[in-house]
């Protein structure tokens, strides 16, 4: 019997070492393919430094089969040729009828924008998600996952479906309708008779006092660059850069959010020297760290000069 115990040991040790080594070469292998897939991901990563990414519409009332347009904004600090890695949402709700994008440089770097047509079979709230682009990051060398906003759009119009809906709650609102007229009439004669009993009982009205119509106030255009020259003095930066930018697009009646570009279209952004303010604020709100000094006492100077 003790004979038989020993035999029973060593055929488990026979059965378990094959095992454990099946188990270790199998997690060393998956552990390999992780660095391998994880090193060759960061290999292909383009080195930006993202700025701006933004998903919109050009309309947040489409209509029912009326195609519309997605767009898709991106800026970077750099100049390249191709935008990689850069992901579009699921478009369930959606069909896709085509797409454009362009690479414009712009800014002492890059902008991307990407046109994306669609339509809508269906009416109602659509939600789209997020645009994601994954890069390494210049400023500190790592990989990372950026994300636009997401999108809702309110599709106006009724389907085949909705209308036939509609038309059995239009017969029996009909109806309804009826029975409801009495009611309202005699709502409609005692709401008179309450409001004709409270206009015997008003005192006299007090006399009419006619005022003077309102004077609009323009704000003078100085002011708003003084304002912006004041605050590139108190702090230049490239935040204080990126405020003094805000106000002189306020001016012109530009956004944040548009380019270069679509603010010196703008007719207010006509004048030369405010073109070339434009410019200078775009550079120093945008440039690399070594340029900064320079870029924003270039601003300054613009500023100086247009408000003597």
């Amino acid at each position: 019997m003790a004979f038989i115990g020993r035999a029973g040991s060593a055929d488990l040790r026979s059965v378990t070492h094959p095992v454990l080594r099946t188990f270790t070469s199998i997690v060393l292998v998956a552990l390999v393919a992780t660095l391998f897939i994880t090193t060759a991901r960061g290999q292909s990563l383009q080195r930006l430094t993202i700025t701006q990414l933004t998903l919109a519409s050009d309309t947040t009332t489409p209509h029912l089969e009326v195609p519309f347009h997605l767009i898709v904004t991106a800026h970077v600090r750099e100049r390249i040729s191709e935008l990689d890695n850069l992901d579009l949402p699921i478009l369930a709700e959606l069909e896709l009828l085509g797409d454009e994008h362009t690479l414009v440089p712009q800014g002492g770097g890059t902008t991307y924008r990407e046109t994306i047509t669609v339509v809508a079979h269906h009416s109602g709230a659509i939600t789209i998600a997020p645009v994601t682009l994954d890069a390494i990051d210049a400023r500190d060398g790592k990989a990372k996952r950026y994300s636009s906003n997401s999108l809702t759009v309110h599709v106006a119009g009724l389907s085949a479906v909705a209308v036939t809906v509609d038309a059995w709650q239009g017969i029996r609102a009909f109806f309804a309708g009826l029975v409801k007229v009495v009611l309202l009439l005699v709502g409609i004669g005692a709401v008179i008779f309450v409001i004709a009993a409270l206009i015997r009982r008003r005192p006299p009205p007090a006399p009419l006092v006619t005022l003077a119509p309102a004077i609009p106030v323009v704000r003078d255009p100085k002011a708003a660059l003084r304002e912006a020259l004041a605050t590139l003095r108190r702090e230049p930066t490239r935040a204080g850069a990126m405020r003094a930018r805000s106000i002189v697009r306020r001016m012109v009646g530009a956004s944040d959010a548009e380019t270069l570009a679509d603010v010196l279209r703008r007719p207010l952004a006509a004048d030369p020297s405010l073109r070339d303010l434009l410019r200078a604020l775009e550079r120093a709100g945008f440039t690399h760290d070594a340029d900064l000094g320079v870029a924003v006492a270039a601003a300054i100077a613009q500023l100086e000069h247009m408000t003597r």
